[in-house]
């Protein structure tokens, strides 16, 4: 073959290539006369979930031309326009022409209504019309969230979508809240949004997109034009009785192309918890468990909040966002939180021992519970597609005192005080050369945490141990932990590859510095308080690990399946210090730390996700010290210098399954994690007080979980309804007397909901949940298995005059409560909208139920109380609008 004939058959082969690649579909529309049409929009979707895939207009001759690049084999072409009825192909993936003649309607302005589709998909964006799945007594946009197929709001507000988390929240495609969105969601009025969206597969960073896959989402809220560029004021007031209740709220808002502000107030004593819509959802804690008192308080029960927490709190909130450029934002968000409350049980808890013994303690509890907290955050943020800086400033002051009294054969005060400061600066820099890949990843976080502690106990307890057997009036325990770390990561972006697989170096380091002290006082006859001398009662002891770490991140992507490699080696130099002992032990470890994440696209409406993972952890100070500590009034801890090590590895799989028109939404998955250490720790009991113990001894523990999710949309009757399920087992080598024991625990809960709409009149909904927890140990001692069984129904039935009349019932069932198993709530309440006027008057718990009685099995042990609860109270609410 010559070389001019080579060449034209190489030349043909890439023309061929390309033309498989990218298909051209045109075609031209003309009226009933054959006179061409212009202006008619031209859609071009994918089968079977009507992603807009591409779209076009007709020219001034009818004419229409749309490319598409993809791999679908099934395509849908459709016309719409005013003045005509909108029509629609099926057609092969293939270029060809597609002709259509149009039919003409008459519209009477007068009488025309106008229906939008419920829901609607493009790429990897899920639109919910807000409209459509909320009612006139649907106040806040978490009420709307509530109803969403494929959308769970946790009891704390937290969002998920298909089971996962989302990563980020916007306003208007801005992010001005992080992840404090709770702030929004039971804020922003449901009449202001017209659109939820739900954007798949989200990669915030801009730079980063394709190089760095996400299997997460985020939700965008797009407001109503009149919600825009206006100062939006709501207040409501809320005044009750029996006894006095009030719940306050006052919001500002202000949403526009530059600027974004919510402001708010909220302030109560009705049992609604107000630190739960102030949470970040999204952040990290890098530093770690530092709380090394507590006090013996009454656990909450496993039913809604509402029910059972007496508190008087009070929350302001100022947050603020301004567009620096196009593409970048600065963000200025402050919150402040005062929450008092009060807690009050009755507990029985069963330790169980060795050779069949049991020990039993009855106690009677109050707690008087006080938090001031203050948070600020300034964020800096430029975001586009070659150039990524996020700076992130947050400095938190939390001052905790706590008061509980206890009643266990002697009455006992514990009053436990507890200030933390805590500030951390994050800054991430992401430089991408101009139309490639080719760049580098850098991040940089700083952090400090003071948490100075004090628990004080009266009376004295325990004289024999601290003070010779000579009676005194108090003892009192301090601890203070500081806390500092610094982390630096550099990654260059495509540096190398290797055919298809992209090799990107990652070189880290940091520092983790803890110091823990302590000391034990005790206050006598004479009212003089002084220090114990005993070192055994003290502690002087500091945590510094150094680490240096290098990685090859490989990341494998074609158009389908998406492969992510970490391979890590690290170097850790740590070294403890105790002054007390005068001990100083250096240990070097070097670890390989391997991960694996693999995404495929299996269709277009199915997706398989899947990653398995190796950890070493090199314990932590709160395992280390070797001088006693009063933990609470009947537990004392003291550990050797000794690290506790362990290492493990875990993954999971998951399948997600979606089919917008449809409005279903299917996923499940398993999640595995084993876990190996050398130091096995337990309990000894001595009557009530429990000391700790260490055994040196390999230990292992096992979790596996498997779980199910589906949520169905109806367009009959407006139904929505959703099933979950999951199943867990757990076991571990644990230490109790000083005895090795086998412990397992199985888990089974089925949660399942539906919200409809029968009638225009009447909407219905249902919550429910069913579990089943059983335990053994060794084989021998196996616990009473408990069933749980909780039933949620409510139901508005919309009277004359815009009146409304909500019915609400509550019933919970525990099999292994002590007397009455079963316990009902019921509520009743009349609203009443009108134009931004909204009125509500709430019976809660009409029948004035009390008491609560629950059980449950936590490890080794088992727990029964009754706990007091909010009876009957009424309260009138009156909402509006004041600009």
């Amino acid at each position: 073959m010559s070389k001019k004939i080579k060449i034209l058959v190489f030349i043909i082969v890439i023309f061929t290539c390309n033309i498989q690649a990218q298909i051209t579909i045109k075609g031209n529309i003309v009226d009933n006369q054959k006179e061409p049409y212009a202006g008619i929009s031209v859609l071009l979707k994918t089968l079977p979930d009507s992603t807009i895939a591409s779209y076009a207009f007709t020219d001034g001759n009818g004419n229409y031309a749309i490319s598409y690049e993809g791999e679908t084999k099934k395509l849908n072409i459709s016309i719409a326009g005013l003045h005509i009825i909108p029509q629609s192909k099926d057609i092969e993936n293939i270029g060809q022409e597609i002709n259509f003649t149009i039919e003409e309607k008459e519209i009477k302005l007068k009488e025309v209504v106008i229906k939008s589709t419920k829901i609607w998909g493009s790429k990897d964006t899920v639109n919910y019309l807000v409209s459509e799945f909320s009612n006139k007594n649907d106040i806040v946009i978490a009420d709307v969230l509530k109803k969403l197929p494929g959308v769970n709001v946790s009891e704390s507000g937290a969002i998920t979508y298909q089971g996962e988390p989302i990563n980020n929240f916007y306003i208007e495609n801005l992010d001005m809240l992080g992840g404090h969105y709770g702030i929004a969601t039971n804020n922003i009025s449901a009449r202001d949004v017209s659109t939820i969206q739900i954007l798949e597969n989200h990669q915030p960073i801009k730079a980063l997109d394709g190089i760095k896959i996400s299997n997460s989402a985020a939700i965008n809220l797009k407001l109503k034009d009149e919600a825009k560029g206006y100062l939006n004021i709501m207040a409501q007031l809320g005044i009750g009785g029996f006894p006095w209740i009030w719940d306050n709220e006052l919001s500002g808002m202000y949403f526009a192309k530059k600027k974004q502000n919510i402001s708010t107030y909220q302030g109560n004593n009705s049992g609604r918890e107000l630190s739960r819509g102030l949470a970040s959802f999204t952040a990290s804690d890098k530093f770690g468990v530092d709380n090394v008192l507590n006090i013996i308080v009454p656990s909450p029960p496993s039913i809604n909040q509402n029910r059972f927490l007496f508190n008087n709190s009070n929350a302001l909130t100022i947050n603020n966002l301004y567009k620096t450029g196009e593409n970048s934002q600065l963000n200025f968000n402050t919150i402040y939180l005062n929450d008092h409350e009060i807690r009050r049980s009755k507990s029985l808890t069963s330790y169980f021992l060795t050779n069949d013994s049991i020990l039993i303690i009855n106690e009677d509890m109050n707690l008087s519970r006080n938090i001031d907290k203050l948070e600020a955050e300034v964020r800096y943020n430029l975001n586009d597609s070659s150039n990524y800086i996020n700076n992130f400033f947050y400095i938190q002051g939390l001052w905790t005192n706590n008061l509980g009294d206890i009643i266990n054969e002697q009455e006992i005060e514990q009053r436990l005080k507890y200030p933390t400061f805590l500030f951390t600066n994050t800054f991430d820099w992401v430089k991408k050369k101009d139309g490639g890949n080719k760049g580098f990843e850098f991040s940089s976080s700083t952090g400090f945490k003071s948490s100075p502690q004090s628990l004080t106990i009266r009376p004295g307890l325990y004289e024999d141990i601290f003070n010779n057997g000579k009676k005194y009036s108090a003892l009192k325990q301090k601890a203070k932990i500081n806390n500092f770390y610094i982390d630096n990561n550099l990654t260059f972006l495509s540096s190398l590859w290797l055919g298809d697989i992209s090799v990107n170096p990652k070189l880290g380091f940091g520092l983790e510095s803890k110091n823990l002290n302590s000391d034990i006082y005790i206050t006598d006859n004479n009212h003089k308080t002084f220090a114990l001398e005993p070192d055994s009662l003290k502690n002087r002891l500091d945590w510094t690990r150094y680490y240096g770490s290098t990685a090859l991140s490989l990341i494998y992507h074609k158009s389908k399946i998406h492969i992510d490699a970490l391979l890590p080696i690290s170097y850790n130099s740590l070294a403890i210090k105790d002054k007390i002992l005068g001990e100083n032990n250096d240990l070097n470890r070097v670890f390989f730390q391997p991960s694996l994440n693999i995404k495929y696209q299996l269709t277009g409406n199915t997706s398989l996700y899947g990653s398995y993972f190796f950890y070493n952890n090199l314990g932590d100070i709160n395992t280390l010290y070797s001088g006693y500590i009063l933990q609470n009034y009947r537990s004392i801890n003291h550990f050797s210098n000794q690290l506790a090590e362990s290492r493990g590895n875990g993954g999971n799989i998951e399948m997600t399954y979606k089919n917008v028109i449809d409005m279903l939404f299917i996923s499940g998955g398993v999640t595995y994690n084993y876990t190996k250490r050398d130091i096995l720790f337990g309990q000894i009991f001595q009557g009530i007080l429990t000391l700790t113990s260490a055994l040196e001894q390999d230990n292992t523990s096992t979790n596996l979980s498997v779980n199910g999710r589906i949520s169905k949309g109806f367009y009959l009757m407006g139904i929505v309804t959703s099933l979950d399920a999951s199943y867990g087992t757990y076991s571990s080598e644990q230490l109790r007397q000083k005895k090795l024991v086998q412990f397992k625990n199985n888990g089974l809960n089925i949660n399942g909901s539906l919200n409809a709409k029968p009638a225009s009149w009447l909407s219905f909904a249902y919550k429910g949940t069913w579990s089943r927890n059983w335990s053994r140990i060794e084989a021998v001692e196996t616990f009473t298995p408990i069933r749980i069984f909780i039933n949620n129904i409510s139901c508005d039935v919309n009277l004359p005059k815009d009146i409304t009349l909500t019915a609400n019932y509550e019933h919970y069932y525990n099999s292994a409560a002590i007397g009455n198993r079963y316990l009902s709530f019921t509520d009743l309440a009349l609203q009443y909208s009108w134009q931004t006027l909204f009125l509500s008057l709430s019976w809660a718990n009409i029948f004035n139920t009390n008491n609560y009685i629950s059980a449950y099995n936590n490890n080794l042990n088992s727990y029964y109380q009754n706990y007091e609860i909010r009876g009957s109270d009424i309260l009138l609410k009156i909402r509006m609008k004041i600009k």
